[in-house]
């Protein structure tokens, strides 16, 4: 969007700005689709154009379908699963159905023997588990003799052969292709196509209770849909055709088999992934031919041979697609009743109904697990589901043969839209196949027509999923609402608040939204109505009419559903399949939040915020997955959580528990993460907006499968979906190890699953320090008793409130630390999330721990304790800290400065005296009709705030030490004061400097005759008075304060001067950057720190990272803090972060993935910059950086009051557009390095300390991107050694500084909190003793010694044109130079450019006459750096190669010329004393 269009569209008004954006966004849709959509179908000529290896595919899938045909019959057991030879395959743990294990004195050997088997699958089902019991038994009585006593144990599958097998491509492949997309469109996932294996079944007439099948051409029958039987037969059998398809004389035409441990989020299913081979074009045959030729011929040519390499390597294809297995079960057409269409005979139908139970078996590895008679809706419709994979198909072929091109553009956006979000492919979200169907729903149920494009199509999707109340969360908020006094309607704080313990979505709300697919002609209504399951159920629910047990029954089939799953409901026509049941709640919330914020994307409206991402790149390009949407994640490892409520371990505590009851529905993983989920959202209430639970499909998008390595057959691959693709033929150092029977998370570290459950927080800011949550009134026993069995008896206690109540409540004002775990409170940490953590920490140990863990695992935020490089420990029981917190210390200087302004302005009242002159009680001729601040610290954003000093008339901070400072090692509160307008100001501007130093002189004279008459209001100055030309320094309640003056009169005569000279324009500059700009800037940024309390630590951190990397004064602190807000304020298409670490990491990844090159970087909080005033911004930007992106400011940030800094009352011309605290630094070469520092920073972290989080030590690996290493300084040119003496503050050192937390006297002090101490001790040569009766006047105290700041700004100013120098201005103990590129090349002589350079001796070129002296540039740092520097190093050897080329000097024996340059010694460490041993040499040269 050009900047004349953008006026121009703004200038129409709003509706066509709407229009014009959404015309936009069509047009890069349309450019997305072209390169995203892969024209590929199972019809050949149906596509108008298709890829042009689309005969390969159908090849390939008639050989795979040939060769599952061709398999042999087999009898098959649970033993072909087995990996390994230690034991037999790995079966679950059950029970009896009583709660009590059949053998208890094996138990332990049993589980022993479990942990030994390692199997490619788990097996979940009663059979299997008998099979290896009683297969042990008989082994230990008889030994493995009696292998026919062994063999009747044995659980046999008769697999009939593939004759009897049914194979069809299914979903998209089959739809016409609809929903294929490119590799690049998919997350770097090689498109796979879906061909289902059908299994034979048996009609349930014919086949024997619980017999094995003896009958000829089934697999499937009986009972096998109890207890997990049916899921083992085809997993096993899937197995069985893995080896086949793997064998050596099957391996050229099928190429190489994974197995994939799940199917569409289902973890019960196992699906085949079948990578076709590559071509070799006869290289076996070219292979045998030169093997005869090498015996033939000893002697080849090299450039043959590179030749024929070139020559194979170009006939290497590109693996473009691969297949998945899709398992499934055939219908026996032949013999099916009228009620049991639905399930192929098999089933009984009634079977399918939600509330009915078909499986009693509990996964639970290490303990017992107790089974119940509860209904197991994700277990029936996971049979139901492999039932139908052909309707499916069909309802998607329907569609997609009405509308093609639209249905598959929209499936194409929509796929890309999730996978972008990590809703896409993961084990509770949305499937392919799911997502294709709730399209075709909108297409069926007359939503959308045919003529409606692809936007208007997703945009009714997007409605589709934002409107319909899946959960029941809009019905329970509309009924809060309507209700006029509920328990909501107390008088309460913001500090406390009622808890509501029913906002979680659980079974039995017949309230929420649930839809249907329609059929053919039909719609929705009557799709139920002629449904034969629909009516079954209603039949069977008159017969069941007169059980009356007390609870609320289902009246229609589609309420049985919506009461017996928390899954969200979306039915197939048949009723029987939910198509969303692998949902969870927490993502289908998350879900309908980002389609909100789509449908507010794509209905762009002019009066709207404009974000700096635009729309389309927010909806298909910005990346948002899962490790960037939460301000917090917590891990927590499965090992150390038990199910209480299958064991009878809690029965004495009489406490109601919230989950686990469904583990032998979901399964345990599935039941675990659904417990947490809801257990928190109860607990942590309104705190957070959202919670999610890691899934698959949330990896690296970069992460791509590389079929083409000669290993792909053998090793273990993981794509960006995160799922792991173990090969059947894995060799013997594979890293995988199988399945032991323990519990695993669907995640996985790159080689398999792991075995901990990530969770992330999205915080809300509001109510997150809540600190009091109040219990339901004492009249609600059930209530009370759910809010004390969630909190427990202990921490949920009667409380007596101001309003009378006496009720339960939970306090979280206790101060707990732990140190052992890196468990500590900060100050502030309220505000940014500690008591959210603190709520999932006791919720994880009273409903999920296991109670006989020695040492509790501490589950704790990632990247939490990065929080002490900025802030003090929160104060305990154990004793007071030493130092104020940062927020206090704040505090503390914005009240002195308030009083400071009331003094100023109240002792300059203008009176006239007799005599008739004017005059104030300060002397001062003007009244101060404003004090403006200017210093970070007044906005909160200084890393260390200054400390009242005692010599200042504050209090001593260190109550052990009698000494103090006498030198205030910071900078002063700079603020500015302004005078009542008057004619009086001289016209002339030395002058008005003259002017402006005679008040400031004033004004000291003033207050130091107000304290010789004893008057009270000055009794708070303290220290001395120091006038400068342009500012005073003197000191008030303990503070440093520099004051300047502001002449509004000043300005209006530049301004009204009409050809300004040079010298004018810069002075106006200063003065505009200095007063206006810094005042407006000010107020800016302390408007975003005060609505976002997060933000001003992430501005100290940003600038202690910036110093740790030694890139102070290299960035100016304003553009940081701008940087910070574009965070918080403009955060799209993300949240706004609430923690500190999340709000760091936003900002590192803002620093390296904005194009500064090619887009400024707006800062607008408050939204004052209109459309208009952006295209100016836009039409600047481009001027100055010009056609070839090479001038103008490297860092382009604008805010608002950069548009009004020519004073013209906010008109905004375009040649006003331009960044005032940017325009000269930093520079191109330090932003790249800056950029780059930042990427590495966020990997590493990203990488060390919130994804792989494996142990309590890996929470402190951020400490690595606060240091430089040793080897890092080896990259500078030449490296200057500071005086130790001069160093007063070693924590924040770049080399060597200390971030851990330490303990003394039973304190803990943090690294920011050791650096406030020393920082007021100061340098140990300035420290003073500290007498009760010592004259505050007459104690010298330093303002401002700063002496390496001062050496640096020198370096910076007079060799800045040869050179850049790097320091940590915290710790300045080095000083790095880097000689810029064109230091040393040789230029042509200008008497004006002539400093530091000498004629060329010889080899002269063309406008090369002179070159950079070497030695009077070391000359002159020497003569800077010669109180403060004790050691120079050289490193980088071009200054000595340019002078040694050119007079003919000698190089060392590696021709290096590498000298180093030292001064005195005193100081040096070790490791600068064992540096080149040409250190006297080279200064015996350089004192030549």
């Amino acid at each position: 969007m050009t900047a004349e269009s953008a006026a121009n569209t703004a200038a129409a008004g709003p509706a066509t700005e709407e229009l014009y954006h959404t015309n936009l966004l069509r047009l890069q849709a349309k450019q997305l689709l072209s390169e995203s959509i892969l024209p590929l179908s199972s019809q050949t000529g149906f596509l108008d154009e298709e890829v042009k290896w689309t005969k390969d595919v159908q090849d390939y899938l008639e050989v795979v379908q040939k060769t599952i045909c061709t398999i042999d019959a087999a009898v098959l057991s649970p033993d072909d699963v087995v990996m390994n030879k230690k034991g037999a395959a790995c079966a679950s743990t059950s029970s009896d159905g009583k709660g009590k294990n059949k053998h208890p004195k094996k138990q332990k050997e049993q589980q022993q023997t479990q942990q030994q088997r390692t199997c490619w699958i788990q097996l979940h089902s009663d059979k299997a588990k008998k099979h290896f019991e009683k297969k042990e038994d008989s082994a230990d009585k008889n030994g493995d003799s009696n292998q026919q006593q062994q063999q009747q144990h044995k659980w046999q599958i008769h697999f009939p052969g593939g004759d009897y097998l049914q194979t069809s491509c299914i979903n998209s492949y089959a739809a016409n292709g609809a929903g294929l997309t490119t590799a690049t469109a998919n997350a770097n996932v090689i498109p796979t196509l879906d061909l289902a294996v059908l299994l034979p079944a048996q009609s349930r007439n014919s086949s024997n209770d619980d017999e094995e099948e003896d009958a000829s051409g089934v697999m499937i029958g009986g009972k096998d849909y109890l207890n997990g039987r049916y899921f083992d037969k085809r997993n096993i059998f899937a197995i069985h055709l893995a080896k086949y398809l793997s064998q050596k004389k099957q391996r050229k035409h099928i190429g190489s088999v994974h197995v994939l441990n799940e199917l569409d989020g289902d973890y019960r299913k196992v699906s085949l992934i079948l990578t076709p081979p590559i071509p070799d074009d006869g290289s076996s045959e070219t292979k045998k031919n030169s093997t005869k030729k090498r015996k033939n011929c000893e002697s080849t040519s090299n450039d043959d041979a590179q030749q024929d390499k070139k020559k194979k390597k170009d006939k290497k294809k590109k693996i473009r697609f691969r297949i998945r297995l899709v398992f499934g079960v055939q219908f026996d057409l032949s013999s099916r009743k009228k009620v049991d269409c639905n399930t192929g005979g098999w089933i009984p139908s009634a079977r399918l109904f939600p509330n009915r139970c078909n499986n009693k078996i509990v996964q639970l590895p290490d303990q017992e697990g107790v089974a119940n008679n509860n209904g197991t809706p994700n277990y029936n419709n996971a049979l139901a589901d492999d039932m139908h994979h052909l309707s499916s198909t069909q309802i998607l072929s329907s569609v997609s043969s009405v509308a093609l091109k639209v249905f598959t553009e929209t499936w194409t956006l929509l796929k890309i839209w999730c996978l972008q979000r990590g809703f896409l492919r993961g084990h509770d979200t949305f499937s392919e196949k799911s997502l294709g169907l709730s399209l075709a729903y909108l297409y069926r149920s007359k939503l959308v027509s045919v003529r409606m494009d692809s936007i208007q199509v997703f945009t009714v999707w997007m409605k589709l999923m934002s409107d319909t109340d899946w959960m029941g969360d809009k019905e329970k908020l509309a009924k809060k609402k309507s209700t006029d006094v509920n328990k909501d309607n107390i008088r309460h704080s913001s500090s406390e608040a009622y808890q509501d313990l029913g906002i979680s979505s659980t079974p039995g709300q017949v309230s929420r939204g649930g839809i249907v697919m329609p059929e053919i002609n039909l719609n929705e209504q009557q799709t139920i109505l002629n449904c034969v399951q629909n009516r079954l159920h209603a039949s069977d629910v008159k017969k069941n009419a007169n059980n009356d047990d007390g609870t609320t029954k289902p009246k229609t089939l589609l309420e049985s559903f919506k009461m017996n799953t928390d899954s969200p409901i979306f039915l197939d026509p048949t009723m029987t399949v939910n198509y969303f049941a692998n949902i969870s709640p927490c993502f289908m919330r998350e879900m309908q939040v980002e389609a909100t914020k789509a449908l507010k994307c794509i209905h762009f409206h002019g009066d709207s915020s404009i974000s700096r991402i635009e729309p389309f790149r927010q909806l298909f390009l910005e990346q948002q997955r899962f490790w960037r949407r939460y301000d917090a994640y917590v891990k927590m490892d499965i090992k150390d959580i038990a199910f209480y409520s299958n064991t009878e371990l809690k029965t004495n505590l009489k406490e109601l528990e919230f989950w686990g009851d469904d583990a032998q529905d979901l399964g345990a993983y599935s039941a675990i993460s659904r417990g947490i989920a809801k257990l928190l959202r109860m607990a942590l209430g309104d705190r957070i907006t959202a919670l999610r639970l890691l899934t698959t499909g949330n990896g690296d998008t970069t992460n791509m499968l590389n079929a083409s390595s000669t290993e792909f057959g053998t090793r273990t691959m993981v794509d960006s979906d995160e799922k792991v693709f173990v090969p059947i033929r894995s060799t013997s150092n594979s890293p995988y190890t199988g399945f032991d029977g323990s519990i695993v998370s669907p995640v996985t570290d790159g080689v398999c699953q792991v075995k901990t459950i990530t969770v992330g927080l999205r915080i809300n800011p509001d109510t997150c320090h809540r600190f009091v949550d109040r219990g339901p009134p004492a009249d609600d026993l059930e209530s009370s008793s759910a809010f004390v069995s969630l909190w427990g008896e202990r921490k949920a206690q009667l409380r007596r409130f101001k309003d009378g109540a006496i009720i339960h409540a939970v306090v979280w004002n206790d101060v707990e630390h732990d140190l052992k775990n890196g468990r500590v409170q900060f100050e502030g940490g309220a505000k940014a999330g500690d008591i959210v953590e603190r709520i999932v920490r006791h919720i994880f140990w009273k409903h999920f721990c296991k109670l006989d863990t020695e040492d509790l695992p501490c589950p704790q935020f990632a990247l939490r304790n990065i929080t002490s490089l900025v802030e003090t420990v929160q104060k305990g029981s154990n004793g007071e800290k030493q130092v104020n917190s940062s927020e206090q210390a704040q505090k503390e200087i914005k009240s002195a400065f308030d009083s400071l302004v009331g003094f100023l302005r109240q002792n300059t009242e203008v009176s006239e005296t007799p005599s008739g002159i004017s005059v104030s009680k300060l002397g001062l001729p003007l009244r101060i009709d404003a004090v403006e601040a200017l210093s970070p610290c007044l906005r909160y954003s200084e890393l260390f705030p200054p400390a009242p000093h005692p010599l200042l008339g504050g209090e001593n901070s260190s109550s052990t030490s009698k000494k103090v400072s006498g030198a205030i090692v910071g900078e002063p509160i700079l603020i500015q004061i302004r005078f009542q307008g008057s004619s009086k100001w001289p016209q002339d501007m030395n002058a008005m400097g003259a002017a402006k130093c005679a008040m400031l002189m004033q004004l000291a004279e003033g207050i130091e005759n107000m304290k010789s008459r004893g008057d009270a209001a000055c009794s708070q100055f303290d220290g001395p008075m120091n006038v400068m030309p342009t500012y005073l320094d003197l000191g008030y309640k303990g503070y440093s304060f520099r004051i300047i003056v502001r002449a509004d009169e000043e300005m209006k005569m530049l301004n009204s001067l009409r050809n300004p000279s040079q010298e004018a324009l810069a002075l106006k500059q200063i003065l505009q950057k200095r007063h206006i700009l810094s005042a407006g800037h000010h107020f800016t940024i302390h408007g975003v720190h005060t609505k976002h309390p997060s933000s001003p630590q992430v501005v100290r951190l940003i600038k202690r990272w910036l110093a740790a990397h030694m890139l102070s004064g290299l960035i100016p602190g304003e553009a940081v803090e701008l940087l910070v807000a574009s965070v918080y304020i403009d955060p799209a298409p993300l949240f706004t972060p609430t923690t500190v670490s999340c709000g760091f990491m936003r900002c590192l990844h803002l620093l390296f993935s904005h194009d500064w090159l090619r887009e400024p970087l707006i800062v607008d909080p408050e939204g004052h910059i209109g459309p208009d005033q952006r295209s100016d911004i836009l039409s600047s930007f481009e001027r100055s950086r010009g056609p070839e992106l090479k001038t103008g400011p490297p860092m382009f940030i604008i805010s608002p009051n950069d548009l009004n800094e020519d004073g013209d009352n906010g008109s905004s011309s375009s040649s006003s557009c331009r960044p005032s605290f940017t325009v000269h630094h930093p520079e191109r070469v330090v932003l790249g390095r800056i950029c780059a520092l930042a990427r590495r920073s966020y990997d590493f972290l990203m990488s060390s300390s919130v994804r792989n989080l494996k142990s309590a030590q890996d929470h402190n690996s951020w400490r690595s991107i606060f240091q430089e290493s040793s080897n890092s300084l080896k990259s500078y040119s030449i490296l200057l050694r500071v005086d130790n003496e001069l160093i007063y503050d070693t924590e924040c050192a770049s080399t060597g500084g200390d971030l851990t937390l330490s303990t003394k006297a039973e304190k803990i002090a943090t690294p920011f909190q050791r650096s406030l101490e020393k920082r007021s001790l100061g340098p140990k040569s300035l420290r003073r003793k500290l007498y009760k009766n010592l004259a505050s006047s007459d104690s010298g105290v330093i303002y401002s010694w700063n002496p390496v700041n001062e050496v640096v700004a020198r370096l910076r100013s007079e060799l800045g044109h040869l050179a850049v120098f790097f320091y940590n201005e915290y710790t300045p103990d080095v000083i790095g130079c880097l000689w810029r590129p064109d230091a040393f090349k040789g230029q042509s002589f200008s008497a004006m450019y002539s400093e530091y350079k000498r004629p060329i001796d010889n080899q002269w070129e063309e406008n090369s006459l002179v070159i950079t002296n070497a030695s009077d540039v070391m000359r002159v740092i020497k003569s800077i750096v010669q109180d403060v520097v004790v050691d120079v190093k050289i490193l980088d050897d071009r200054s000595i190669k340019s002078k040694s080329s050119d007079e003919g000097g000698t190089k060392d024996k590696n021709g290096s010329g590498k000298k180093g340059l030292s001064g005195s010694k005193r100081g040096r460490s070790k490791q600068d004393t064992s540096s080149d041993s040409d250190d006297d040499s080279s200064s015996d040269e350089d004192s030549d």
